[in-house]
């Protein structure tokens, strides 16, 4: 039996607390209420530059478990199940508590989330799960030099080249596509296949993850600057700043590679088995339109007013905050798909589609 690697489980809860800074920073209307060139507002720049590579990360932890795994439908027909309880129950609870925040049109979001794109990183999810086999094949039968040729050249024109002409040519919509996913579902399997021929210690990865960061930040801090000296109007300060860029494509691989290496201590790996299966769950609870809306839009403005440090703290006890309670609510769930022998039926069901096909 494969040993389970705790450092990638840990860097899943990572991504999931990095994706709600990113929220926190955006939707909740720090970044916006910032006067620029601030101090706040390149604290929370760096904060939000530091972050935006989880979701790169989740789509890479794809790639690297699934390549070696078992291919089952019962994983995404579960994880389908997670969606659709809470999109019912949180519409079902907007419902009762403000009937007027939810239309017809919510309830078909509710009952047909993927089909309505209510959460877009889940919609893409379920393409990229029915491309896996065929992903793995070219995983599996390629050899190592042509593997490392075939992704270098897509990367180049996926993420180097349409990030230089600042282009979406290819449909990648900055990332936010099924297309990206298994792009970096590649990436992630070669890095589990090869990653540990790749030699350095875990810190020489950490520290390659904070150059990216750094550079990022400081390109796009150069260009507002030059812009507004030049133009007299600031533009293009994000041009590195997406799913597709190299630097944060770079900053990705670069945690990927630190926690496939870390040594993780039996009391953390209790806590990182206990906490992992929920990690999701923190997306969907926190993501919700209705949530988003009614409960996080513009919440946290106010934030931009402290001092850059105090900011910072803030933004992290806020994201703390946000995680615990979604943890607790899904443990909820997860108890309650256990008590209801959600996994049994779903495997039941599963075989049962086997002996018909």
């Amino acid at each position: 039996m494969r040993e389970k690697n705790y450092g990638i489980d840990t860097l899943r809860i990572l991504a999931m607390f990095m994706v709600t800074i990113l929220h926190i920073l955006t939707q909740g209307g720090i970044l916006n209420a910032s006067g620029r060139f601030t101090s706040q507002y390149e604290a929370g720049w760096f904060l939000q530059i530091a972050a935006f590579c989880a979701v790169d990360i989740y789509a890479l932890i794809s790639g690297y478990v699934w390549v070696s795994a078992r291919y089952r439908y019962r994983n995404i027909i579960e994880l389908w199940l997670q969606v659709l309880f809470y999109t019912f129950s949180i519409t079902a609870l907007f419902w009762a508590v403000v009937p007027s925040s939810v239309s017809a049109m919510e309830w078909m979001k509710a009952l047909f989330p993927v089909m309505f794109n209510q959460y877009w990183y889940f919609s893409s999810y379920v393409a990229l799960f029915l491309f896996i086999p065929l992903l793995n094949i070219v995983l599996e039968k390629m050899e190592k030099r042509q593997l490392q040729f075939c992704i270098g050249i897509i990367l180049v024109f996926f993420s180097c080249i349409q990030t230089v002409f600042y282009s979406d040519a290819f449909g990648t919509n900055d990332g936010y596509s099924a297309i990206w996913l298994m792009i970096l579902y590649l990436v992630g399997g070669y890095v589990k296949k090869y990653g540990r021929s790749i030699e350095g210690k875990a810190t020489r990865f950490l520290l390659g993850y904070f150059i990216m960061v750094g550079f990022t930040w400081l390109s796009k801090l150069f260009i507002e600057i030059l812009t507004l000296r030049f133009l007299g109007e600031v533009r293009a300060g994000n041009y590195l700043i997406s799913y597709k860029s190299p630097t944060i494509l770079f900053a990705a691989v670069f945690l990927l590679l630190f926690f496939e290496r870390i040594n993780i201590s039996s009391f953390w790996k209790k806590v990182i088995c206990f906490c992992s299966p929920m990690a999701f769950g923190v997306y969907l609870i926190h993501n919700h339109p209705l949530v988003f809306y009614y409960l996080m839009k513009d919440r946290f403005s106010e934030y931009a007013g402290f001092p850059w440090i105090l900011e910072i703290l803030a933004v992290f006890g806020t994201a703390v905050c946000i995680n615990l309670i979604c943890y607790m609510i899904d443990f909820i769930r997860l108890e309650l798909f256990k008590r209801l022998h959600i996994r049994e039926k779903i495997d039941m069901f599963e075989e049962k589609m086997k002996v018909v096909l």
